[in-house]
C-alpha cells in the first residue's frame, strides 16, 4: 500500500467524525441521551454520550475505502458491529451488566474464529521455554480481548482520557506494524487514529460530547484486536509483552481496580473512584493536568514498547514490573510532595508550561510577535517558489486541507478556535514537509529556498524562545490535552525506522514543525482575529502546491 493511502484513510476518518459529531450531539440532546452527574463524575453537567457513532462509522467508511478486505479485516468489522451495537444499546436504553458482556464475548467470539486471529502462546515468560496455550487458545484469545475491551471502558472516566490512550497505543502499534511489514494492520490503525484526533476535538477538556459505551467499547475491541494480529503477523516475530507494555496503563488499572473490589469482597464492575485518573485527582490535581499526566505515563509505555519490541519476553516482563512500582512510589511521593506544597501549580488546571514564565517582562517584547508573525509568513510564502513538482498526491492533500481549513473558517466566528489551530498547525507542517522533500534542487535569484527556510527557522526559533521567555504570562500556551498529544506524536516520529524517515527527511521536518507549532501557538493565543495573514499565507502556498502538481 502507497505511503500517500494511509494519509487519506487517516483523513477520511478525521473528516467523517468532523462532519458527524454535530448533528449526532443534536440527536442527544433531542432525545435526552446525557450523562448525568454524580459522585464519581468529574464533570459538572449534563453531556450528551453518542460520540461513539461518529468513530464507529468514521473507521468504518476509511476501511471500506481504502483498505482491502481479507479474512482478517473481515472478522474485524464482524466483531466491531457486535460490540458497537452492544456498547450503543447500553447508551439508549441500557443494558445489564451480564448481557453487556454477551454481547462482548460473541464479539469476541466472532472476530476469532471468523477473523482467524488467536494467540497461540504466551512466549518465554519465565526463561522456562515458550508457554504454548493449545487447546485453551480461543478461550485465552477471547478472554484478553473481553480484558481490553473492559480496560479502555473503565479508562473513559475524564474529559479525553480514553480517546488520548487509544490514539497514542494505536500510534504505537502502526510504528511496529510498519516494521514488521504488517500493512493491513497499519492502515486498520491509522483509520482508528484518525477517528479519535478527530473526536478530541469534541471530547477535549471541557468536553462538548462523550463517545460512551458504543465508543469506548469499540475502542477497547479494536485495540485488542489490533494487538493480537500483530503479535501473530509473520510467525510471531512480535513478542506478546509489546502491546501489553503498550497498554500496560488502562490494564494494569483495570487489574488493580478490580483486585481490591474482590479484596474488599464488592462486585468487581461495582462503580467507585479507585482508578488511576481518580486517585491523581485525588491528590488535588487539576482535571486538564490529571489527563495529561496519564498521556505522559501512556507515551513513556509505548516508547518503551517500540523500543524494546526485540528484546527477550522475560526482560520486557521484569521491565515492565519495575516500571509499575516505580510508578505506584512516584505517585505515593507526588503525594507527600503536594501534601507539604499545597500552592503548587499542579493543584489547579492551569497550563504546564505557566510554571515557566516570570514575573517580569520587556516593555517592548510585543514587538517580537510582530517579527514571529512575518517570520511564519515569509516561511510559507517560500514554499510557492519551489520549481520541481510536488505529485498529484501531494496536490490531493493540498486540496483537502485548502477544503477543510474553509469549512472551519467559514463555520466559525471564533478565530481562536482550537481546532482552527490545528490545522493549521498541520498545513505548516505540511507545507515544511513539502519544502525540505521538494524544495532542495530548486534555484531562486542565486539562493536555495530550502537553505533560507532554514535560517528563517533559526530565527523564528530565537524570536520563539525570546517572547517565551520575556512575556510575563505565557496564556493557554499549552492549553488542552490535545497539543500535548501533537507534540507526542512530534517526538515520535525518530522512532520510525531510518527507511522510512531518511528518504523523507522527517526529523528535519519534525524538527522545524515543532518550532512552527509553539510560534503558532504563541501568536495565535494573543489577538488571534488579527493574524489573518498566516491562513492567507497558509492557503495561497497550498493552492500554489496544488496547482504546480497538477500543471
Amino acid at each position: 500500500m502507497p505511503s500517500i493511502y494511509l494519509f487519506y484513510i487517516f483523513l477520511t476518518s478525521l473528516f467523517t467524525v468532523l462532519v458527524l459529531i454535530p448533528p449526532i450531539s443534536r440527536l442527544a440532546v433531542s432525545i435526552g441521551i446525557f450523562d448525568g452527574v454524580d459522585g464519581r463524575k468529574a464533570h459538572t453537567g449534563s453531556i450528551p454520550r453518542l460520540g461513539g457513532i461518529a468513530i464507529f462509522f468514521a473507521v468504518l467508511l476509511a476501511i471500506i475505502l481504502f483498505v482491502d478486505i481479507d479474512r482478517h479485516t473481515r472478522g474485524f468489522l464482524a466483531g466491531g458491529v457486535v460490540i458497537f451495537l452492544t456498547g450503543l444499546t447500553d447508551d439508549l436504553v441500557g443494558l445489564p451488566a451480564r448481557k453487556k458482556m454477551l454481547g462482548q464475548l460473541v464479539a469476541a467470539l466472532i472476530v476469532t474464529v471468523v477473523g482467524d486471529i488467536s494467540l497461540t502462546s504466551l512466549g518465554d515468560l519465565f526463561g522456562t521455554g515458550a508457554i504454548e496455550l493449545g487447546y485453551l487458545s480461543i478461550p485465552f484469545t477471547m478472554f484478553a480481548i473481553v480484558g481490553v475491551i473492559n480496560a479502555i471502558n473503565l479508562m473513559d472516566g475524564l474529559d479525553g482520557l480514553a480517546g488520548g490512550v487509544t490514539a497514542i497505543a494505536a500510534t504505537a502499534l502502526a510504528i511496529i506494524a510498519f516494521n514488521t511489514g504488517n500493512q493491513p494492520l497499519v492502515a486498520l490503525s491509522v483509520a482508528l487514529l484518525g477517528g479519535v484526533i478527530g473526536f478530541l476535538k469534541f471530547n477535549s477538556y471541557p468536553a462538548k460530547i462523550f463517545m460512551g459505551d458504543g465508543g469506548s467499547l469499540f475502542l477497547g475491541y479494536s485495540l485488542a484486536c489490533f494487538s493480537i494480529h500483530l503479535v501473530e503477523h509473520d510467525n510471531g516475530q512480535i513478542s506478546i509483552m509489546v502491546p501489553v507494555i503498550i497498554l500496560a496503563v488502562p490494564i494494569c488499572d483495570t487489574c488493580y481496580v478490580m483486585a481490591r473490589r474482590l479484596y474488599y469482597r464488592r462486585p468487581p464492575f461495582a462503580p467507585d473512584r479507585i482508578h488511576i485518573h481518580h486517585r491523581i485527582m485525588n491528590l488535588g490535581i487539576g482535571h486538564r493536568a490529571t489527563v495529561v499526566l496519564v498521556y505522559g505515563l501512556s507515551y513513556l509505555l509505548a516508547v518503551y514498547g517500540v523500543m524494546s519490541q526485540h528484546l527477550s519476553d522475560r526482560n520486557q516482563l521484569i521491565v515492565l514490573v519495575l516500571l509499575v512500582y516505580g510508578y505506584s512510589v512516584i505517585l505515593r511521593l507526588l503525594a507527600h510532595f503536594l501534601h507539604h506544597h499545597p500552592s503548587f501549580f499542579l493543584r489547579d488546571d492551569r497550563p504546564f508550561l505557566n510554571v515557566f514564565t516570570y514575573r517580569w517582562m520587556v516593555r517592548y517584547s510585543q514587538h517580537l510577535l510582530v517579527v514571529a508573525k512575518y517570520v511564519v509568513v515569509a516561511i510559507l510564502f517560500l514554499t510557492i517558489f519551489i520549481t520541481n513538482r510536488p505529485g498529484f498526491d501531494l496536490a490531493s492533500v493540498a486540496g483537502l486541507l485548502i477544503i477543510l481549513t474553509i469549512v472551519l473558517i467559514l463555520q466559525t466566528n471564533n478565530w481562536s478556535n482550537r481546532f482552527l489551530q490545528f490545522v493549521l498547525y498541520f498545513n505548516g507542517a505540511f507545507l515544511v514537509y513539502v519544502m525540505e522533500n521538494y524544495g532542495r534542487e530548486t534555484i531562486l535569484y542565486g539562493l536555495q529556498p530550502h537553505l533560507l527556510s532554514t535560517c528563517l527557522f533559526l530565527l523564528l526559533f530565537m524570536v520563539s524562545g525570546g517572547m517565551l521567555f520575556l512575556r510575563k504570562k505565557s496564556r493557554l500556551l499549552m492549553s488542552s490535552p490535545m497539543e500535548y498529544f501533537i507534540l507526542f506524536i512530534v517526538i515520535a516520529i525518530p522512532l520510525l525506522p531510518h527507511t522510512f524517515t531518511g528518504p523523507r527527511h522527517l526529523l528535519t521536518v519534525a524538527g522545524k514543525s515543532l518550532i512552527l507549532f509553539l510560534s503558532y501557538k504563541m501568536i495565535f493565543m494573543l489577538k488571534a482575529r488579527r493574524n489573518r495573514k498566516i491562513i492567507v499565507a497558509t492557503l495561497l502556498a497550498l493552492l500554489a502546491c496544488g496547482i504546480r502538481s497538477i500543471m
